[in-house]
This record gives structure tokens, C-alpha cells and sequence, in this order.
């Protein structure tokens, strides 16, 4: 019997959870700035102090995303989904009835960044699994979700919070939010295997594929863990993760404040951020779908030497119109140069459990997005402007971009024999 390949094809299900569980967990941390007033007020101290908690949520992230791509692939990403749901409805239900500034950062800081670096490091690669065929396309819609996400979800939180309170907010979100995760989980499978099919794409002629086994998982995550770290692209990766990051962060986090030290209009500033994130938004769709085409690294060397070589137009930028600009340029770059490392992955380890590379790879995006955030505050408050700030984001980018050039040719494995002498001793008792 012939199975379906084309729109019936249950991984474009597993694609649709993706994009759902991800967009919503997505959204909660776009909308951070929501709560930094209204919890600053709450507890009278200053938005710095609510601020750690988005940089604990960072670092707390990086610590558990190794972790995350390795409980993915040795139990199972359906189950680790379920852990991260729950842990996403506890920590943000606890931080509703909070009464101290601690416990923001222990429910919000270090329970829901465990929660999003579980849903987001395993289910990412789970895509590339079910799809041979449109792996790029589904790759991009899996990304677009960190963009549309906020854009769908975040103005409803913002409501609820300015009509209701922010503790309203926090509980309901864990209520419906975590409720709606639940629900699409339920519907999620880790390999094609696992529903007795072939990925989308593949040849009937073709292995299956091997369906989920915990002792057999263990010891395929071990082994090819054990190869992989030996290789040079495994830490490269995660260094140019690393890069790309601190140099977006210190735009992201600093931009705004940039444009208003120039003499823009606060509400300008804020467009120019608005600008940028919805042209991310298209390119984390279209940087997949090209590597497709054309090497994943040629499009990821593109979108950091243009991420980098961008933001030196702020050196002299004076009006609004040369920070729109900026921009729509600057998101060109931006927004492409995340999606692709899951398709690297893919590409450079074929069918290994290539979630414990991307967990590594999240874990120096992650510190990324922590040391640029501060870094750049840092540079300001001892230069007293924001030129080397400037220069260490554009450096970083360009630097990473350089970094890209020394990875291999991706057409080529680079650990084929990695589960060559595997071996796994079942119990006689239950053979």
C-alpha cells in the first residue's frame, strides 16, 4: 500500500504543533516589557531589578538547552514536549500570586526559561525528521512562529494585563496557553517511525526509519554525543551561535535608546524596532527555504556578514529615515542567520540524534543573548555614548561570519560511522 506523501501527510500535524507550542512560548518572552512597569510598581523597585529576571531566564535557558536536545533524543521529544508544557503552566501560574521580588525570579526567571529551552531545543529538530521533501519550508514556518507569535499573542496578553492586572495575565496564560500546548501536544509524534510512516518525501524503498526505543535512544544519544564533541563544526556551531547572538542582543536591547540619544522621537524609536522584527520575521521563513536551493552556508555567511556590516550605519545614522533604513537591512541579516543551523545539523549528522548538537548550539545562543544585553550597557556607562557599542556588534557579527567559512562542506557527513559499534544488552528477564 502506498503511503501518502503530499498534504495528508501527518508531518504537516507535527509541523502545526510546533508552530503552536512555539509561538505561544515565543510570545511570553517578547511581551516581558509588559510586565516590567506594573511589577515594578507592585514591588517598588526599579525596572532594572525586574529586568534579572529576563537575563535569568537567558542564562538558565543556556544551562538547561544541552540537557533539553539530550532528554529529547533519550526519552523521547513527545514526552520531554509534555515536561515543558507542565513546567511552562507552573511557572507561569506561581508567578501570579507572587508577593516577593525572588519569586519572580524562581518562577519567571528560572522555571519558564527551563520550560522554554525544553519545548524549543527538541521539537526544532523533531521538523527535519518528518520532512525530507520541504525541509527548508517547514523549517522556515517552524521559525516564522518566534516572530508571528508575539504578533498574535503578545497585544492579548498586553490587554488582559492593562484591563485585569498583571497577576490576571501570568495565570491566565498559564491557564489557556499552557491548556492550548497540552492540547496540540497530544497530537505530536517524535519520528515517522513511531506512526508506522515514512518521512514526507521519502522514497517507499527507503528505511523507515527506527521508532522510538528508550534503551536503544539512550545509547544512540551517548555514542553519537561521544563522536560528535571530537568534531570541530560540533563547537564551531555553537561559537558562531554564540557571536550572531551577542551582536543582535545589543541591537535589540539598545537601539531605541540609541535613536532617542540622537534626537528621534521615543515613539519613532519604537517603530524602528517594529521594523526590523517584521523583516526577521519574513527572512527566518525564506533563509531555510533557500538552503534548499543553495548551500545552508552560504545563506548563513550572508546573514551574519549583512547582520554585522549593517549596523555600522549607525555610527553616523542622525534621522529617522537612516534608522528605518538601517532597519529593514539590519533584518534581512537578522532574521536569517538562526533557521539555518538546523538544517546544518541535518545535513553534517544525517539521521543522528542531532538534538543534543542543537541543545549545545541554543546553549551559546543563549549566553549570547545574556553577554550582549549587558555588555552593551556596560560599554555605554563607561564611554558615555554608544559608539563601541556599536563596534563590538558589528565585530561580533562579522567575526562569526568568518567563522561560518571554516565550517565543512556541508554536502558531506561528517560522522557517517558514528553508530557502527553499538551495542545494546537487553535484560534476559525481559527478552
Amino acid at each position: 500500500m502506498r503511503l501518502k506523501q503530499g498534504i495528508a501527510h501527518y508531518a504537516w500535524i507535527v509541523l502545526a504543533v510546533t508552530f503552536i507550542v512555539q509561538g505561544i512560548s515565543s510570545a511570553m518572552r517578547m511581551a516581558f516589557g509588559t510586565f516590567v512597569e506594573p511589577l515594578s510598581a507592585a514591588f517598588n523597585c526599579g525596572v532594572g531589578a525586574i529586568g534579572v529576571a529576563f537575563s535569568i531566564q537567558f542564562l538558565v535557558a543556556a544551562a538547561v538547552a544541552p540537557v533539553a536536545g539530550w532528554l529529547g533524543e533519550a526519552y523521547g521529544v513527545r514526552k520531554t514536549v509534555f515536561m515543558g508544557v507542565i513546567l511552562f503552566i507552573v511557572g507561569m501560574g506561581m508567578t501570579g500570586p507572587i508577593t516577593e521580588l525572588w519569586q519572580f525570579y524562581l518562577f519567571y526567571g528560572v522555571v519558564l526559561g527551563s520550560a522554554l529551552s525544553i519545548l524549543g531545543v527538541p521539537m526544532v529538530t523533531v521538523v527535519t525528521y518528518w520532512f525530507k521533501k520541504y525541509q527548508g519550508v517547514a523549517v522556515g514556518i517552524t521559525f516564522s512562529a518566534y516572530g508571528l507569535g508575539p504578533v498574535i499573542f503578545a497585544p492579548v496578553i498586553a490587554y488582559v494585563i492593562r484591563y485585569y492586572g498583571w497577576q490576571i495575565g501570568m495565570i491566565s496564560t498559564a491557564v489557556v496557553g499552557g491548556g492550548l500546548m497540552l492540547l496540540a501536544a497530544s497530537f505530536f509524534y517524535s519520528k515517522p517511525a513511531d506512526r508506522g510512516l515514512f518521512p514526507l518525501g521519502a522514497n517507499e524503498d527507503e528505511d523507515m526509519g527506527i521508532q522510538s526505543d528508550p534503551l536503544l535512544d539512550k545509547v544512540r544519544a551517548n555514542a553519537f554525543f561521544n563522536r560528535a564533541r571530537a568534531t570541530f563544526n560540533f563547537w564551531n556551531l555553537a561559537n558562531i551561535h554564540l557571536l550572531g547572538c551577542i551582536g543582535h542582543a545589543i541591537i535589540i536591547v539598545y537601539i531605541a535608546s540609541l535613536a532617542v540619544n540622537r534626537g528621534i522621537d521615543q515613539v519613532q524609536a519604537a517603530g524602528v524596532i517594529a521594523i526590523f522584527a517584521g523583516v526577521s520575521g519574513c527572512t527566518r521563513f525564506l533563509a531555510p527555504v533557500l538552503s534548499d536551493y543553495m548551500s545552508p552556508k552560504t545563506v548563513m555567511f550572508v546573514s551574519y556578514f549583512l547582520q554585522g556590516v549593517t549596523v555600522l550605519l549607525l555610527l553616523n545614522a542622525d534621522s529617522i529615515a537612516h534608522f528605518y533604513f538601517f532597519a529593514v537591512v539590519f533584518g534581512i541579516g537578522y532574521g536569517g542567520e538562526g533557521p539555518v543551523f538546523p538544517l546544518l545539523n541535518r545535513r553534517y549528522y544525517r539521521d543522528a540524534p542531532v538534538s543534543i548538537a542543537y541543545g549545545w548550539q541554543i546553549f551559546g545562543a543563549n549566553i549570547g543573548m545574556a553577554l550582549g544585553g549587558w555588555l552593551g550597557g556596560v560599554l555605554f556607562d563607561v564611554t558615555g555614548d554608544y559608539t563601541a557599542t556599536i563596534i563590538l556588534s558589528a565585530s561580533v557579527s562579522i567575526v562569526g561570519a568568518f567563522c561560518i567559512l571554516l565550517l565543512t562542506d556541508p554536502n558531506k557527513p561528517l560522522i557517517p560511522d558514528w553508530a557502527d559499534n553499538i551495542v545494546v544488552e537487553k535484560n534476559p528477564a525481559t527478552s
